[in-house]
């Protein structure tokens, strides 16, 4: 039984945390513990979280294209997995069937995070929302993939205080690409 309180909790408990992370945002009070970070350590975990929201939802598969050689960076391991957690949430999330892929690249001065996903995409008019707070491209109100509408704006600030930029490129019906960069 308390592990069915527990599931039945978390999404309020997200939620409140969104809420919380969303007012540092605005007010600009969250701030950085930032370390040297070993990319490969931090990717297990945000992998192993991966896999048990894929598992849960079932029907996608996790896919990761992570190089070898890649350097440390300066920043804050515990923002850095929420933002790609984020981005992996909302991945599932919209994927019925198919295919989430996290991917690592080392560019010349700055290291690039992408989630790619096979799901429903955004459509056009849509796209300029999907950074704004409180917006949801859902239509249905009573939708369970539901959220805040925060996750995406959190996500953004956090690699602002890292000093790198977040973009996504989308096509309704055929999936969606979220990224993100650290400098090196």
């Amino acid at each position: 039984p308390i592990e069915h309180i527990k599931a039945a909790l978390m999404p309020l408990v997200v939620q409140v945390n969104d809420f919380q992370d969303y007012a540092e945002t605005v007010t600009n009070r969250m701030e950085l513990d930032l370390q040297e970070v070993d990319i490969h350590a931090l990717m297990e975990g945000v992998l192993m979280m991966a896999d048990q929201l894929a598992e849960h939802k079932g029907g996608i598969e996790i896919e990761e294209d992570i190089p070898e050689n890649l350097p440390t960076i300066e920043g804050d391991p515990t923002r850095l997995t929420q933002a790609l957690l984020n981005y992996i949430h909302n991945a599932v999330k919209f994927t019925e069937k198919g295919r989430v892929t996290v991917r690592v690249i080392k560019e010349a001065d700055r290291v690039l995070f992408e989630v790619r996903d096979t799901g429903i995409g955004i459509t056009e008019e849509d796209q300029e929302k999907v950074f704004e707070p409180f917006e949801t491209l859902l239509e249905d109100k009573d939708d369970p993939r539901l959220g805040m509408g925060l996750g995406l704006k959190i996500v953004e600030h956090i690699i602002d205080l890292h000093d790198g930029e977040t973009w996504f490129e989308s096509k309704k019906g055929s999936g969606s690409s979220f990224f993100f960069t650290i400098p090196i």
